[in-house]
C-alpha cells in the first residue's frame, strides 16, 4: 500500500511537543478487578481509563493513582508529552517514525492516541532527550518543506 509521504512530513513539521507538569503513573488491573474511576479524574487536565477485554488501564497523576487500590501492575515516574498538533485520520507512519527515532536514542515510550492527537508517556529521566528528538524531527521536516518550496537554482536560466 502506498502512502503520501508529504502528509507525514507535514505532520512531523507540525510537531509541537508539550511536557505536562506532573508525574504520572500507569496502573493495570486484571479483567473485572478494576475500581471505579475516581471522581477526581473528571477534573484532571490529563488522565485516561482504558477498558479492553483483558484489563483496565489507568494513566493518572501519581498523587491520584495513590488513592486507588493496589494494581496488578504499576509503573510510576512517568511524564506525559502531548503532541499538540492535530493529526489527519489517514496519516501513515507517524507513530513508527517517532517511536523509531526515540528508540535510536534508547528512549522508551508508551504511546496513547486520542481522536486527533497523540501523547507519549516517557520515564522521568528521559523526557529531556525525548523532547530534543521530537524537536529535531520537527526541525528536519520543516527544512525539507522549505527546500521543496524553493524554486530550483537554475529556474531563471530556463526562461
Amino acid at each position: 500500500m502506498l502512502h503520501d509521504s508529504s502528509l507525514l512530513i507535514d505532520a512531523l513539521a507540525g510537531l509541537d511537543p508539550m511536557l505536562l507538569e506532573h508525574e504520572f503513573s500507569l496502573l493495570g488491573y486484571g479483567r473485572g478487578s478494576a475500581p471505579p474511576s475516581p471522581e477526581a479524574l473528571l477534573a484532571e487536565g490529563f488522565g485516561a481509563r482504558i477498558d479492553d477485554p483483558l484489563e483496565t488501564t489507568f494513566v493518572l497523576r501519581s498523587t491520584l493513582a495513590d488513592t486507588l487500590p493496589p494494581a496488578d501492575t504499576r509503573q510510576d515516574g512517568l511524564r506525559v508529552i502531548l503532541l499538540v498538533a492535530e493529526l489527519p485520520a489517514d496519516l501513515v507512519g507517524f507513530a513508527s517514525t517517532i517511536s523509531g527515532a526515540l528508540a535510536e536514542r534508547n528512549v522508551p515510550i508508551i504511546l496513547v492516541g486520542t481522536a486527533s492527537r497523540d501523547h507519549l508517556l516517557v520515564p522521568e529521566a528521559a523526557w529531556p532527550e525525548a523532547l530534543a528528538v521530537l524537536r529535531g524531527l520537527r526541525d528536519a521536516s520543516r527544512r525539507l518543506l522549505e527546500e521543496s518550496a524553493e524554486p530550483p537554482a537554475d529556474a531563471d536560466e530556463a526562461l
